[in-house]
């Protein structure tokens, strides 16, 4: 087999282990549109989650997604998964020092939002589920859109973990 073509396989060697371990095709949900983009400015000591939880209850956004934040943090609160179980398996983890942003984004469904972020400091890239306490250092920027259309929610599936569903129509 020439080099060209063994390159051309080993690319499809995840497509193709993908394919064969889905259970279930990917759930879809369609029938949102962007309804309005807020941009927000975080100071020294502004707490990042929770200011992005006072825009969503301020602007009254049930549905949407943070698109992206940047700037700095003095301490930062997140926690990662450690195992493969049907079971989330996690640990909660508190950095105290000067950390650079790479970014933070996720889907905000019934008015809660389901954050990941990616920070850097001297020994190199980390990062988790945004929690409460992350710290401002200098400034940061977020960027959130605000959306309209079909709702959505979270419900929690036979082990536990809260995954996207259409939300139930709401009542008159």
């Amino acid at each position: 087999m020439k080099t060209k073509q063994l390159g051309l396989l080993f690319l499809a060697l995840p497509v193709l282990a993908g394919a064969q371990t889905a259970s279930t095709p990917p759930k879809v949900f369609g029938g949102a549109q962007v309804r309005e983009i807020l941009r927000m400015r975080l100071d020294r000591g502004d707490l990042l989650l929770e200011s992005i939880m006072d825009m969503i209850k301020k602007h009254d956004i049930h549905d949407g997604a943070v698109l992206t934040a940047a700037g700095s943090l003095q301490e930062c609160t997140f926690h990662r998964v450690t195992s493969l179980a049907a079971k989330p398996q996690q640990e909660f983890m508190t950095v105290k020092e000067a950390m650079e942003i790479i970014g933070v984004n996720g889907i905000i469904a019934a008015g809660e939002p389901h954050l990941h972020m990616t920070l850097s400091n001297g020994k190199g890239a980390f990062g988790g589920h945004l929690e409460n306490g992350c710290k401002v250092l200098y400034r940061a920027e977020v960027t959130i859109a605000k959306f309209s259309g079909v709702r959505l929610a979270r419900t929690p599936n036979a082990e536990g973990v809260p995954v996207l569903q259409e939300a139930l129509p709401r009542k008159k």
